[in-house]
């Protein structure tokens, strides 16, 4: 069942369309039951592009058990060309985000909100910003 959510930013179409991509996609969810309680994941790493403008976002979100796991997907897909790596990540009750030196509140905070209201838990996303240059 894809995701209806409408959002303001840039970075909160592309996390409601990557999660619309997971849940339309019934084998990337997963419900499990470690130690926690129940809880809906994605099983498997899941992108979507779009070029606006002179622009490429790239948003790729992925499965993560804790901090440590969610620091560790940062740096396989951040891209060191972007100027900007945007994310967010939710496990349980625990949330970060981080701008990367977008205006404050405008990135990390909306895909975190993003992520909240999906319903997928253990789960961080990262947007990257690529400026085309002529």
């Amino acid at each position: 069942m894809p995701v209806s959510v409408t959002l303001p930013t840039t970075q909160h179409r592309f996390c409601a369309s990557l999660f619309a991509i997971a849940k339309a996609n019934k084998t990337t969810m997963a419900s499990t039951s470690n130690s926690g309680g129940a809880f809906t994941t994605i099983q498997e790493r899941v992108t979507f592009e779009k070029e606006i403008k002179k622009s490429k976002f790239i948003a790729i979100a992925g499965p993560i058990a804790n901090e440590k796991s969610a620091m560790s997907f940062l740096s396989q897909v951040r891209d060191p060309r972007a100027t900007h790596n945007c994310w967010a990540y939710k496990v349980g009750d625990q949330y970060r985000s981080n701008d990367d030196g977008e205006p404050s509140g405008t990135a990390g905070k909306p895909i975190q909100t993003a992520i909240d209201s999906s319903g997928i838990d253990r789960v961080m996303v990262v947007v990257i910003r690529l400026i085309f240059t002529l």
